[in-house]
């Protein structure tokens, strides 16, 4: 136990920190954590003491918007909860997030958690589920190939006893099968949106034996119904399961086959029951799997599946994952892409919707963001000529040039594109300008800094419209 009165001046030196902060207006979501911790090594072991349950959530693409919508579900039952909800998912982001709001007790504390941070973040807790949403190659010149990312997290969870939640869809999740662990999985049944072409490239090899995988249909990326025929190995029997999905009205909508029975995946048995009618508002079938990972931690926590239905359905998400600003004659949608297979899903989005339209793409190459920006070579810009009626094709930041040159290569009509380079990473307020100047709705996509940048120049610029 950390001696009282250093803990208590490191939690006064946090908030001290984020007053600062707040006044000079900045967000104040990791420092004041990072200020903590330097006085007060252990205090994240004190802190999650204080929480009754504890949920982390991992992975390369959709930790925000899980932990988001964990939260909304949770929060509507119970109100003393404690997370991290503006994404800063480093060990100083979970230990501002108690600082910020510090209490005796909380029932729950959900934090997304990056996976290189996994390892600190388990060595002081050992939370009651772990949710695991997929690995990417992401960030090369920070973790390198995606076995080293699996391998950091698979080591940290060796350490905790934690019912894991696992996409059961993603092949990497077949190395976690060795865990001890209670497991959880979810996944897609096959549906009008699974694909039988693999387009991203991605890792389609076998993680036990190294032979290729084989696919009874793939949802994205390499996410899908995989088998080994070398080895045997498979994708495990699904728990919580997503069928019969379809768009109505910009909305997904699928029924749910709920199995927790350990008979095959394709028969029938006392433990199986379907709720239908599951609504989620956000574009993507990748948003399915956020909503599944969600779904799975919930009703294995014995929620009412009904009130699981509701909250997902009355969901609304902010922070630039698919957010939508509206404007007086226009909407403008911000999304945040940073790896190959989002960047390809995101792009796959957009194809629905048949209205004229501009897009915009914001490539910074920070250390945040990453230096090496050759996964843009490896999405599937191609896609870009077939979606209908798109107007122009913004490419800003600081890499704007290496994205003008990918689209040209893609085969876009180069008429269409028109380039600015960013002088820093937030240098985008001429390229918005022009844009929100068209009368055509508008989908902006960013890097990780380039996404709330522009997300502050759209609400300033929405602000000024509205007086």
């Amino acid at each position: 136990m950390t001696n009282t009165i250093i803990f208590n001046i490191a939690i006064l030196a946090g908030k001290l920190a984020y007053f600062i902060l707040q006044i000079t207006g900045r967000q104040g979501t990791a420092l004041p954590g990072k200020v903590a911790i330097k006085i007060c090594p252990d205090i994240l072991g004190d802190l999650t003491k204080r929480c009754n349950k504890i949920v982390v959530i991992t992975g390369t693409n959709g930790k925000t918007t899980t932990n988001n919508l964990i939260n909304h579900i949770i929060g509507g039952k119970y109100e003393n909860l404690v997370s991290n909800l503006k994404g800063a998912n480093m060990i100083q982001g979970v230990v501002t997030s108690f600082v910020v709001n510090t209490k005796s007790s909380y029932d729950w504390g959900i934090f997304e958690v990056d996976e290189g941070s996994i390892p600190d973040v388990t060595h002081f807790i050992s939370p009651d589920h772990v949710a695991l949403t997929n690995f990417f190659r992401d960030q090369l010149d920070r973790y390198g190939e995606v076995e080293n990312t699996i391998k950091m997290v698979y080591d940290a969870l060796k350490t905790v006893d934690s019912t894991i939640i696992l996409n059961g869809d993603d092949p990497s999740t077949v190395q976690f099968n060795k865990l001890s662990n209670n497991k959880i999985y979810y996944g897609f049944n096959k549906n009008q949106f699974s694909k039988s072409n693999h387009d991203v490239a991605e890792a389609i090899f076998c993680k036990n034996c190294g032979n290729r995988l084989n696919y009874e249909f793939i949802s994205y990326g390499n996410i899908g119904c995989y088998y080994c025929e070398n080895c045997g190995s498979k994708r495990p029997n699904l728990n919580y399961v997503a069928q019969s999905i379809y768009i109505n009205d910009n909305n997904y909508e699928f029924d749910l086959k709920i199995n927790m029975g350990n008979d095959d995946k394709n028969s029938l048995n006392n433990d199986e029951t379907i709720e239908k009618g599951f609504v989620f508002k956000y574009m993507g079938i990748y948003n399915i799997y956020n909503c599944l990972a969600a779904i799975s931690l919930c009703l294995s926590e014995n929620f009412d599946i009904q009130f699981v239905k509701n909250q997902i359905e009355n969901f609304d998400y902010k922070l630039g994952r698919m957010e939508t600003i509206n404007f007086p004659d226009k909407n403008v949608v911000l999304v945040l892409s940073k790896n190959p297979v989002g960047l390809s899903e995101v792009f796959h989005a957009f194809s629905y919707d048949e209205e004229p339209k501009s897009l915009m793409f914001l490539i910074n190459d920070t250390h945040a963001d990453g230096k090496d920006i050759s996964w843009i070579w490896d999405a599937d810009f191609e896609q870009i000529t077939d979606i209908k009626n798109i107007k122009s094709f913004y490419c800003s930041g600081t890499r704007a040039n290496e994205a003008a040159l990918r689209l040209k290569y893609a085969g876009f009509d180069i008429a269409k594109i028109k380039i600015h380079v960013s002088k820093d990473e937030g240098d985008f307020n001429y390229p918005i300008n022009e844009m929100l100047s068209e009368n055509v709705k508008s989908y902006v996509i960013g890097t990780f800094t380039a996404t709330p940048e522009a997300r502050k120049i759209l609400l300033s610029e929405k602000a000024k419209s509205e007086i």
